[in-house]
């Protein structure tokens, strides 16, 4: 049973990796608004000046980057933590990552109170709530 509780952190922390790839992905490939940006907005990113198209892809590809980095530790850090636990580690590892899904709900919450978009901001949410049970499940 005590095998079973210390994959229960990987079994919380892999679909909010994959996910966090699929949004890196968009975000840093992406030339257009994504769509609840568009909805935000109520334009198209190249209704925009340039510059301020070009502020925005920056902005969306730090944003990818972000997703990148979560993506990575949610989903190599658990596989190397089986095998080579650190305390220290199994707390600061995904602490970093509920930082970012924590700050992205509550950014993505404001947006979507200020703009009425359907920003995914339950689904951050729900990240934030996964990672957050497996660093609970990784303490045990």
């Amino acid at each position: 049973m005590k095998n079973l509780l210390h994959l229960l952190p990987l079994f919380l922390y892999l679909p909010v990796g994959l996910v966090s790839f699929s949004m890196a992905a968009k975000s840093l490939h992406s030339r257009s608004f994504i769509p609840f940006h568009r909805q935000a907005a109520q334009r198209t990113l190249t209704s925009l000046e340039p510059p301020l198209q070009s502020v925005t892809l920056a902005l969306m590809r730090v944003s990818g980057l972000g997703f990148l980095v979560v993506g990575l530790l949610l989903t190599i850090f658990p596989v190397v933590n089986y095998f080579r636990p650190h305390k220290f580690a199994q707390l600061a590892i995904p602490a970093v990552c509920l930082v970012y899904c924590a700050g992205l709900s509550v950014a993505n919450y404001s947006l979507h109170k200020q703009t009425k978009a359907a920003t995914p901001w339950k689904a951050a949410l729900a990240a934030a709530v996964m990672i957050a049970a497996g660093m609970v499940a990784a303490g045990l």
